[in-house]
Formats: structure tokens, sequence, C-alpha cells
């Protein structure tokens, strides 16, 4: 029997499509073998890590190339499961940092958006580790695109999510109020009492930030805790530039921790918006 021309194209195109895919699976194991060698070196040394950073970084650029051919989800879930050891790896990170968070996690919003659970996680890796909190920002939006109110489940929290970020680390307060409001409506869909929780405080601090549009307290809280958990220069510098923008005074002690203190006149400014009498 003589195969149709379009049942013989079907197959062509599986048979392509297995050949990608295990070309795909053959780099993986062998980029992750690399990996695997490098780490069971007896003592991290600051070259090991940039080796080891490197092979992250050529695995990630191969998951953006490579084509998924239906199995996204489960593209995504490999690239969060090595974000996991990414991250959870203390030692290389102390001596290395966290550069690579965002990288991961476009990798796995690309592939899987509607994969809520991981957002938290790399989120707040991209944003308080890495000293990213722009691409934070921009992934959680390209993400959002592709939920609904209802659909997936927990999208209703991922718009406050994006909303902290705007409102603590970039200072961005009329996005931020847009996506507190918009975090209070999506949550108004649902019963529960977290999302109702949600609803409520987030409508509060779109009001609050209505009112006090400066809100220097939160931002100044935030990027010092992203100061005392940086361990790169490159993010500790950008904390230190945007708290020196708040009118910050800092000082950072010969164990590295820091100490700070907010000038009198940014307090008055702060209070004077709000109308505060002491």
């Amino acid at each position: 029997m003589e195969l149709s021309v379009q049942r013989l194209g079907q197959l062509k195109s599986f048979g392509l499509a297995a050949l990608v895919l295990s070309c795909g699976a053959a780099i993986a194991v062998l980029q992750q073998h690399r990996l695997e060698t490098i780490q069971n070196a007896d003592t991290l040394t600051p070259e090991i890590v940039t080796r080891q950073a490197n092979v992250e970084k050529n695995n990630i650029e191969l998951w953006e190339k490579f084509p998924a051919f239906g199995f996204d989800n489960l593209l995504g879930n490999w690239a969060f499961l090595r974000f996991l050891q990414y991250f959870g790896d203390s030692e290389a990170r102390a001596i290395g940092d966290y550069r690579l968070s965002a990288d991961f996690f476009d990798v796995v919003v690309e592939h899987d958006p509607w994969f809520t659970e991981s957002y938290f996680y790399l989120s707040g890796s991209s944003s308080l580790f890495a000293g990213t909190p722009e691409r934070t920002v921009e992934i959680l939006e390209k993400g959002l695109a592709e939920m609904t109110p209802l659909q997936p489940d927990g999208s209703q929290f991922l718009w406050r999510m994006k909303a902290i970020d705007e409102h603590l680390f970039l200072g961005d307060i009329d996005n931020a109020i847009k996506s507190y409001l918009t975090a209070a409506e999506w949550a108004g869909y649902h019963d529960d009492m977290k999302s109702r929780d949600a609803a409520s405080r987030s409508r509060e601090t779109a009001a609050f930030l209505i009112r006090d549009p400066r809100s220097v307290r939160a931002q100044v809280t935030a990027w010092v805790t992203l100061l005392s958990n940086s361990r790169d220069n490159v993010t500790r510098q950008r904390a230190i530039n945007e708290l020196e923008k708040l009118g910050v005074e800092l000082r950072i002690n010969d164990n590295g921790s820091v100490t700070y203190s907010i000038p009198e006149e940014v307090l008055n400014a702060e209070k004077e918006a709000l109308n505060i009498q002491e």
C-alpha cells in the first residue's frame, strides 16, 4: 500500500522532531556531565564557580533556542529544577553571584507561563538576590499576558508580586498603583480567604500610594535588604546607588554589615506629604 503524501509529510516531520530532540538531549547530557565534573572538584574556587556559571549559561542559551515540539512544560520544569540546584548551592553562590536568576526565570516563563509556583522562587531570586527587578517585572508582564483572573490557579497573586517590585525596588509608583488595583480586581474573582486578604491589602496599598507616592521608608527597607543579601559587587553597588538617590546615609562596616540612617529632612518631607502631626 502506498503512503499518502500527507502521511509521508507527517512521518518526515515526526522523524525530524525526534532527531532534533535526540541531538538536544545528547547536548544536555554532555553539558550536565561537564557540570558534574566541575562540581566534583574537592575545593570550590572563584575560577571553578565561574566555569560552573558558564556551563549553566550555555544550558540556558540552549533551552532558549531549542524547539520544544510540544514538550514546553517539560522543558520549563527542567529549567526550574536546574535553577533550584543553582540557587541552592549556597557555597558557590557565596563565592559567585545570583546573576543567572532572571535568565532561568525567562526560560521557565517562555516555555510554561502557567507554572505559577515557580514565579515565587524565581522572582525573589531575580529581584532580591540578583538585583535585577527591572527584568523581573518584564518577565512577570510576559507571563501575566498569558493568564486570566481565573486561569491558572494562583494568577491573582502575581499582579501583587509585580506591584511590590515596582513599588519597593523601582519606585515606579504609577505602575505599582495600577498593578495593586489589578491584583485586587483579579483576587475579587475568588472566594477563598487568601484571595480576599490579598484583595483587601492590595486596595489599601494602592490607596496609601495615591496619598503618599514617595513611600521612602518602604523603598529604603527593600534596597537595604538587597544590599545585605548581595554577593557580587555589581548588585551591591546598584543597591548603594539607589539608597543614595533616596537620600540615605550609609555606613558599611568592616564585617560587611550595613548601618544606615534617613536624614530628618527626608522624613519630614514624607510626613508633610502625609500631613502627619507629631
